[in-house]
């Protein structure tokens, strides 16, 4: 579960560069092309980690843990944890959607969120729309009416759109803090 969280906040915190620098020794005196495969596929995987890799340890012990240890979602939510990871970890996260009689799909019943509550889940590094709704459980018109407000205050600022984005559809635009 530390390093899922480390990885959140800096994936690169979780780099091995003296495994790195043994694997690329490796590389520089092997001959055999399917091991020079292996051993540059371990250096992509080591260079650039992925929170993948810590997610599956996260999801079997973080609620659990967090059931013996007092933690709330909103503690989760406010050191980066997406909600669609605390709800597989089987943590009841607003927002979620059931099936409802003879297959219809229903809204799950929550509470309402505040604006308030949209600002306290406010990251601290960049961020979506998207992610504000999914960190906060509120709707839409909520975290776009706190954005707009934030925004006009001078609290947050456009970084412009997501250039990372991939997938149909028009790139989200970033916010971040002031």
């Amino acid at each position: 579960m530390r390093d899922y969280l480390r990885a959140l906040k800096d994936p690169l915190s979780l780099r091995d560069d003296a495994k790195i620098d043994e694997l690329r020794k490796q590389l520089d005196s092997s001959e055999d092309a399917l091991e020079r495969l292996r051993i540059r596929q371990q250096l992509f995987d080591l260079e650039d980690p992925s929170t993948d890799r810590y997610e599956e340890g996260f999801l079997t012990h973080a609620k659990a843990w967090a059931d013996d240890h007092e933690i709330s979602v909103k503690a989760f939510v406010d050191e980066g944890v997406a909600a669609d990871v605390l709800r597989k970890a089987g943590f009841q996260v607003g927002g979620r959607r059931g099936r409802g009689p003879r297959g219809a799909v229903t809204r799950a019943k929550r509470s309402r969120v505040t604006t308030e509550e949209v600002r306290a889940a406010l990251p601290k590094g960049s961020f979506t729309i998207k992610m504000l709704q999914d960190a906060s459980g509120a709707s839409p018109a909520v975290v776009r009416k706190v954005v707009a407000e934030e925004e006009a205050a001078g609290r947050l600022l456009s970084e412009g759109t997501d250039p990372d984005h991939r997938g149909p559809g028009r790139a989200p635009t970033l916010y971040r803090r002031a």
